[in-house]
């Protein structure tokens, strides 16, 4: 395991942070008054920002605007790449996952290699400018979710994330939820779950599942259906998804 931090000296547009995980655990980011973008070189990793909950495969990164919370967890093994982006160095874009572009990925896996972005160094005024037209331009291709914010319908949510047969206590009726998440998350009960069990196959394949195992796992009878739903909910196959559109 390795780990890169840098303070942030004067003179800094762009530091980074880097952390491979052998495992499934939580990834701790302080609330930074930098952006990040947060990007998993290798694997998957789940994110979760006000917007929603957010599912990263290996083409996939977060911006995350300065003063957010963002806690997270790595979807088993996986190499991890955060640049913190100085105040000065702005990129307009909202919280949300970004398609992560052959030349951005190169980028990323530079600036870490090489250090931080600092102003007087060679090729620093460069990268800054790549770097931010790659952020701002990055198309923005949602593998995310709203949450409910309000205890106990989080629970059932985090719940049907774990097992999406799950049923409500026997004190909560359908209707109550119905209401509740609607109000919570701007989508219907159904619309709600037919977009958390599609992301909770993508979650399995970004992790190396098959087709048929990520439908079963996220609650459908057939592949076909699975692929049905996905395509509904994100405008695309979980295949065209995990794969970038772009040759290397």
């Amino acid at each position: 395991m390795s780990q890169s931090r840098q303070a942030a000296d004067s003179g800094v547009l762009i530091r980074f942070w880097s952390l491979d995980h052998h495992r499934s655990e939580p990834i701790l980011w302080p609330v930074s008054p930098w952006a990040k973008l947060v990007f998993a070189v290798e694997g998957a990793i789940q994110v979760e920002t006000s917007q929603g909950l957010h599912i990263l495969p290996a083409n996939r990164a977060l911006w995350v605007r300065a003063g957010e919370p963002h806690p997270g967890k790595t979807l088993g093994k996986a190499r991890v790449r955060t640049l913190y982006f100085a105040p000065e160095l702005e990129i307009d874009r909202e919280n949300g996952p970004l398609e992560v572009r052959p030349f951005l990925r190169e980028l990323i896996t530079e600036i870490c290699r090489v250090g931080p972005v600092i102003l007087g160094q060679p090729f620093a005024t460069a990268f800054a400018t790549l770097i931010q037209h790659e952020a701002q331009t990055a198309p923005a291709i949602p593998t995310s979710i709203p949450m409910p914010q309000s205890e106990w319908l989080r629970t059932w949510a985090d719940d049907f994330f774990r097992d999406p047969s799950v049923v409500p206590d026997a004190g909560t009726s359908r209707r109550t939820i119905e209401r509740h998440i609607i109000k919570e998350t701007s989508l219907t009960l159904g619309q709600w779950c037919q977009q958390a069990r599609a992301l909770i196959g993508l979650r399995c394949l970004a992790t190396g599942s098959t087709v048929l195992e990520a439908a079963t796992e996220s609650g459908f009878e057939t592949s076909s259906g699975f692929i049905q739903s996905f395509r509904k909910q994100f405008g695309t196959t979980p295949g065209k998804i995990l794969r970038s559109r772009y040759p290397d």
